[in-house]
């Protein structure tokens, strides 16, 4: 028996292998729903996604192995903008707003400075090469400027954290140090649109894994609390009954708070301050509003710090084709980086502001306001200096997004190669 805790994309993809090798697999998840920060929700008539709504293509083995669960993916539509008290483009041919090429016409006609950026090109590689965040790199390489005016936006909203507090992404950093620029490095990882998503929301993911799982064989529990774990035990509570579990493996497969609760029963954790959770609010608004079909401001937009009450705004229906092939509403999704009850009546008059349309309560068809709270730990370079240096005995495994670093790119292959590594393969 392999126990598996926690019901996130993690700790479903281990399950569906698992099960599939035939192992006898049992999954426990706390709440009553599985997907963890991918979670699905009811609006406007349509099911759609709450959480995460796109991966990064980093890793084309992440989209093949998607499609091989039978799911179809697709490519964002339209260009994303930043908004800075005016709004303008996300500049193409960029990673997170790192431009492959520094003369980029993008780059160039927005900041004071571009040639800060084109420095990159004659600065030895010693350089940045200490960088331990995207934000040291970059600023080390291109300026302040570029950061602070387009880098930072973009990653606060995809990663809930600031660049100078995320932790360099080892591709980037091999990248860099194989060709010596910072340019160089973002032009080898790019091949195409920087993120993709399925057909029916990217929260059909998980819930096609766990169906996988169970027609495989795996027992998957919602409502199930694991009180405790010791080598070849975990002590859960469902429907208010506790039991021992007795398993061969534990797969620890939980948000790193949990974690951390649970692992000193089977191993030593070296005492670390956890970083606070990047608080953030999600409105998601149904509107009957024609003047969006034009999609003004394309996907969507992200906010330079202090320039708006709203971090991100991101129009969904615009952005991703599917949802307008089964609604002629305009959906859209108005972040924020506070854990509060933001008003609806706030929520139209930021997009309003956003997008540079008049919107109103009148042309409000659905919504709901989703409070994340600190769910949203950043991966900090002291977060994930701890988590590698974990080493789980024998019969215990542990995967999640804090221990196989930011986003679904990485939870996936992650989760895949200890599902081989528990099976022998």
């Amino acid at each position: 028996m392999i126990g598996i805790i926690g019901g996130g994309l993690a700790g479903l993809t281990m399950a569906k292998e698992l099960a599939e090798a035939g192992a006898e697999v049992s999954l426990f998840e706390e709440r009553s729903n599985l997907g963890g920060l991918i979670p699905q929700g009811f609006l406007g008539g349509v099911h759609v996604d709450f959480g995460a709504d796109a991966y990064t293509r980093r890793d084309p083995n992440v989209t093949s192995y998607i499609e091989s669960l039978g799911l179809t993916t697709l490519l964002p539509n339209g260009r994303s903008w930043i908004f800075d008290g005016e709004a303008f483009p996300i500049p193409e041919n960029a990673t997170v707003g790192i431009p492959a090429d520094p003369f980029n016409p993008d780059i160039v006609s927005l900041l004071r400075d571009p040639q800060r950026v084109a420095q990159d090109l004659e600065l030895p590689a010693s350089v940045g090469a200490e960088s331990a965040t995207l934000g040291q790199l970059v600023r080390a390489r291109m300026g302040n400027e570029l950061v602070d005016k387009v880098v930072a936006p973009i990653v606060s909203a995809i990663y809930s954290t600031h660049p100078d507090n995320l932790a360099l992404d080892p591709v980037i950093a091999e990248n860099f140090k194989k060709f010596g620029t910072l340019s160089a490095a973002v032009k080898a990882g790019l091949h195409g649109p920087a993120i993709a998503s399925v057909v029916g929301g990217m929260s059909r993911l998980p819930l096609r894994l766990a169906e996988l799982a169970q027609e495989a064989g795996a027992q998957i529990h919602t409502g199930a609390r694991v009180r405790a774990i010791r080598p070849g035990e975990i002590d859960v509570e469902i429907a208010g009954r506790q039991r021992t579990v007795r398993v061969e493996e534990i797969v620890v497969a939980t948000g790193v708070a949990r974690a951390l609760d649970l692992l000193p029963g089977v191993m030593h954790c070296e005492p670390i301050a956890l970083p606070s959770g990047r608080l953030t609010t999600h409105v998601n608004l149904v509107l009957n509003a024609p003047a969006l079909r034009e999609a003004p401001r394309g996907s969507g937009l992200l906010t330079a710090q202090g320039a708006a009450r709203a971090k991100a705004l991101s129009h969904m229906s615009h952005k991703w084709p599917w949802l307008r092939e089964v609604s002629d509403y305009e959906f859209l999704r108005v972040s924020y980086a506070v854990n509060e009850q933001i008003p609806v009546e706030q929520a139209l008059v930021d997009a309003s502001q956003l997008l540079d349309v008049p919107l109103n309560s009148t042309q409000l068809v659905d919504s709901y306001v989703l409070r994340w709270g600190g769910a949203l730990t950043p991966s900090t370079p002291e977060l994930r200096r701890w988590a590698r240096a974990l080493t789980p005995p024998p019969g215990v495994s542990v995967v999640g997004v804090w221990r196989a670093g930011s986003g679904i790119s990485a939870v996936l292959p992650h989760a895949l190669a200890e599902a081989d590594r528990i099976l022998g393969r």
